[in-house]
């Protein structure tokens, strides 16, 4: 490879090593791919610390716990938009649809890293590069399709999803890999008050690459309880909600989220903290904090991610609907 192709490459890499380990809570170090399946779905899940195995009622469930959709009466749909490291920006959008027993849901996430131009190393001076008008550029975006079925307070419910990544370094192809996985989960919801859920993530999940390597997907197993001290139907709200996650590697810990507010006819606005205890080193361990503004069934919903090491933060906007 010429020495423009190898610092090509060089850069790409670099870019995702900067953006990625910040990005990624639970995920077992060189153990697997796929590190857009670790990032909560949501600014309402971000802002809740990722604990959203028992949230139930939100199309958000789409790519946690596909249980946890059952519950919705007619329609939810949840869309966020986030700008992080280095210009990275993270967008999903997620809808479910009730029918009879049944809830169907799909949703989509982009997690693009942006691009920068290609520098070919000067033979005269390695010190002097020249920009060749070709970029490096970087994505990995997800597909899921769910559903889920429901009789009494008791939902089970399966997802299929299918994971693509790339990056583009300046050369004729890139370097590219797809994989396909699959989640079970199950979810009980007792009336408004509490409910539990579990959740096994990406099945049989594998990511086979353009240079013919294979890696796994991260098998995580959620288990969680959301916990309403208020009755939300009243005005006044207060939310706990806990999982319990194991993703591979044995980095085994605690995501934890709070929520709280007041809803009058309809119409107010709650906050949100959320936190993780015992994970792994990253530099994603701050408090997060959140909230929502909420208009008959429309909400607005805002999260604010701080960074340890680096410095700064991230602030994710979204949009729910539910009827």
């Amino acid at each position: 490879m010429p020495k423009h192709g190898l610092l090509v490459r060089a850069g790409a890499l670099f870019l995702l090593a900067a953006v990625v380990p910040a990005a990624a809570p639970g995920q077992g170090t060189g153990l697997t791919g796929g590190i857009i399946l670790e990032l909560p779905p949501g600014a309402r899940a971000l802002g809740l610390g990722g604990a959203y195995a028992a949230v139930v009622g939100d199309a958000g469930s789409v790519f946690v716990n596909p249980a946890g959709m059952a519950p919705i009466r007619r329609l939810a749909v949840d869309v966020s938009w986030e700008r992080a490291l280095l210009g990275t920006t993270f967008t999903t959008a997620a809808a479910a649809m009730r029918v009879g027993r049944f809830t169907f849901g799909a949703g989509a996430a982009l997690l693009d890293f942006g691009g920068d131009s290609v520098i070919r190393v000067s033979d005269l001076d390695p010190d002097v590069g020249e920009a060749t008008g070709e970029l490096i550029t970087a994505y990995q975006a997800l597909a899921v399709g769910a559903v889920a079925y429901r009789r009494g307070m008791i939902s089970l419910g399966a997802s299929v999803k299918a994971l693509r990544e790339h990056i583009g370094y300046g050369a004729p192809t890139g370097w590219s890999a797809t994989g396909a996985a699959g989640d079970i989960g199950a979810a009980i919801a007792v009336f408004d008050i509490m409910a539990l859920g579990v959740v096994v993530q990406n099945l049989a999940g594998t990511i086979r690459t353009s240079d013919s390597e294979r890696m796994p997907m991260p098998r995580t197993t959620r288990v969680g309880f959301t916990l309403n001290f208020i009755d939300p139907q009243g005005t006044a709200r207060f939310m706990t909600t806990t999982d319990l996650v194991s993703p591979p590697g044995g980095d085994r810990y605690w995501a934890m989220g709070f929520e709280g507010g007041a809803v009058v006819s309809g119409m107010g606005a709650t906050g949100r903290l959320g936190l993780s205890l015992g994970r792994r080193a990253t530099d994603r361990r701050g408090i997060v904090y959140g909230g929502t503004l909420q208009v008959r069934s429309f909400r607005l919903d805002w999260s604010y991610q701080p960074y340890d090491h680096i410095g700064g933060a991230s602030h994710r906007f979204g949009a729910r609907w539910i009827l």
